[in-house]
């Protein structure tokens, strides 16, 4: 995906290598043993949601207690991670941001291809080296976890090690195709050139989580204790294996199960036979549509994708513009990344270490808020060109948004069995969690094997060759997430370790800013990010900074949080990154991207609008969390 000069596809193109030479043998034997990984790794998936599942049956049903479920899923999940970024790397999975590529020659970015393959094989080829060292030393010492179960943790230090090694040779594939001094220095100034070599590297295109990684271990090399390199891996896999970050895959697979099924289809059929008959109803149907899908998947693609293919032409084929259609469904489908199951909000609540529960609640509210405005809007736009269809429009069969559809009541009600189990499963889910019956890790393992055994039994979509894609899919996103969130983590814990974020916290609170001044500038900030980076990347890079500040000035984190989130929307639906614009790009290839963004720009307003009435009237976020679970403690 390229706008303005600026890539957030992948790094090095696949290497291409003549028949019957060598490296056409590595590329053959890596494909295959890829493969191999991806069949172990959906396993790996499918067997800890079974496991977490397992958990909450054995404990509510049979009254018996487990005690190893969390642990055996995070060796499954952090193991199949690292096993599987390989395989992702080889389908140019890891983003990067390609800035330089539309501004340099052919020689030029040949050049810059090289140097980002080169120094992705030295980050990698050390990581590697230092998982292997891991291995070794728990291998020998015998090492076990710290909990009751006490497993050998070789185990998941050979996944790791193995992992990275893959990607190793996969970086020198790409490569072969294509004296330390002590220095002191201001924190200031280490803080610039944390800042510079990080823009630099990403700006080259290397995958952001290679480009995190990198920067942190070039940083460690020269400004902290020779000892710390040796202790990179071990930290990568400690703050990856947190029981709350676990439950982003399985997320995502229950996504991704929902997503590949027709039931986004159905979903959207059903509302539009019920709100046909109100002016604008089918722009509504669709908004609502976007909502309730993003409540299933968590993922703002996912609902554009699953949304927009049966939306986007049934409001064109109805008169609706290319603009104001591609507007809903990409506005629609940020609710993906603010309703609950959100992914954005659990890596937030682990970088704030504020509770899930409570942050997932403190969403539903402005969830609701932003799908009233969207309909809003869709209904005063729909009467704006139904007005301009009606005076150059005589006959209403001349233009179709003339037209007046109506559906019997056997239509509507033969909509809902198919939608019905899907709301259940949504409702479960919520139930499971916030009526005190799972974690949030047990409920997506839970969502995990009810949303694969639903398409089962409703579309039938239970053969290998059926959740093959499901499950590749999964692989695909939760590995380049979680990669991305583990050397995030890594690039956090040197920022901190250095004192350059506590540093800028300190400067940022000694401007003395007014409060709302400090919130403004911090989420001008966000919104410039958003041009760029990613939610993720933005949330564990910039918590360390921004936090100490917004609490010092008095701020509930909780709701931060959810302003956040909003603004972060903003980012997938305006340029030059504008993840959902380029989805819908994908779904309706004919309507120009200049209508496209017009057509978002409404949404980009109504999202603002959102943010200021939660400044003006904070209840409309925290009311909710606060009935259920009480006030927050002090």
């Amino acid at each position: 995906m390229s706008a303005h000069g600026i890539d957030l596809g992948h790094s090095a193109a696949v290497v291409e290598a003549e028949p019957g030479t060598l490296m056409a043998r590595i590329n053959r034997a890596m494909a295959l043993l890829n493969r191999t990984i991806v069949v172990l790794c959906s396993m790996a998936l499918i067997l800890s949601s079974a496991i977490l599942s397992y958990s909450v049956v054995a404990r509510y049903f049979f009254n018996a207690a487990t005690y190893w479920q969390d642990e055996a899923a995070v060796f499954l999940l952090v193991g199949g991670t690292f096993l599987s970024t390989a395989f992702v790397q080889a389908g140019r999975g890891h983003i990067g941001i390609e800035a330089l590529t539309g501004y340099l020659t052919p020689r030029g970015n040949a050049i810059r291809t090289f140097v980002v393959d080169a120094v992705s094989f030295a980050f990698c080829s050390f990581f590697a080296w230092k998982s292997w060292t891991l291995f070794h030393e728990a291998w020998v010492d015998g090492q076990v976890s710290g909990s009751t179960w006490a497993p050998p943790l070789w185990i998941p230090y050979s996944a790791m090690a193995l992992g990275m090694s893959l990607m190793t040779l996969d970086r020198t594939a790409a490569c072969l195709g294509t004296g330390r001094t002590e220095q002191q220095m201001s924190t200031l100034t280490v803080g610039l050139m944390y800042g510079g070599a990080t823009l630099a590297v990403m700006a080259s295109g290397m995958p952001i989580a290679l480009a995190l990684g990198t920067v942190a271990v070039i940083f460690m090399y020269f400004f902290m204790p020779g000892a710390s390199l040796d202790t990179v891996t071990q930290n990568v896999y400690e703050e990856m294996a947190s029981i709350t970050l676990l439950a982003i895959p399985l997320f995502i697979l229950k996504g991704a199960a929902i997503g590949k099924s027709k039931a986004g289809q159905d979903l959207y059929t059903a509302l539009h036979v019920w709100l046909g008959r109100i002016p604008g109803g089918l722009g509504i149907a669709n908004v609502f549509a976007c909502a309730l899908f993003a409540a299933m998947a968590g993922s703002s693609p996912a609902t554009c994708s699953a949304i927009g293919s049966a939306g986007i032409p049934e409001m064109r084929k109805r008169g609706y513009s290319g603009g104001f259609a591609a507007g809903i469904i990409a506005a629609g489908g940020t609710l993906g990344i603010l309703l609950p199951p959100s992914i954005t909000m659990i890596l937030y609540a682990v970088a704030a270490e504020q509770s899930l529960g409570r942050l997932f609640l403190a969403g539903i509210g402005p969830g609701f808020l932003l799908v009233v405005l969207f309909a809003a809007y869709a209904v005063v736009k729909f009467r704006a060109e139904y007005a301009t269809a009606r005076k150059l429009y005589d006959d209403p069969s001349q233009h179709p948004i003339l037209s007046n559809e109506r559906f019997t009541m056997a239509a509507r009600f033969g909509a809902l069995p198919r939608v019905m189990p899907f709301i259940i499963l949504l409702t479960g889910v919520m139930v499971a969690l916030y009526g005190g019956f799972a974690t949030p890790s047990e409920t997506a393992g839970l969502g995990g094997i009810l949303a694969l055994a639903l398409i089962a039994l409703i579309y039938g979509v239970w053969r290998p060759t059926d959740l093959g894609p499901i499950l590749e899919s999964t692989l695909r996103e939760s590995t380049m997430l979680m990669l991305i969130i583990g050397m995030s983590l890594l690039y956090s814990y040197v920022m901190s370790y250095l004192h350059i974020s506590q540093g800028a916290a300190q400067a940022i609170v000694e401007m003395h800013l007014s409060r709302w001044v400090l919130l403004a500038a911090i989420l001008v900030m966000v919104v410039v990010l958003g041009f760029f980076l990613p939610p993720v990347s933005i949330i564990l890079m910039t918590a360390p900074i921004i936090l100490p500040p917004l609490k010092d000035a008095g701020f509930d984190l909780i709701w931060f949080g959810v302003v956040m989130t909003i603004v972060m929307e903003m980012g997938l639906i305006h340029p030059p990154v504008g993840l959902n614009i380029f989805v819908i790009r994908n779904i309706a290839p004919d309507i120009p991207l200049r209508d496209v963004i017009w057509g978002t720009l409404p949404f980009v307003l109504l999202m603002a609008l959102a943010v200021l009435l939660l400044c003006f009237v904070p209840s409309i976020s925290t009311w909710l969390p606060n009935l259920i679970m009480g006030p927050p403690s002090r």
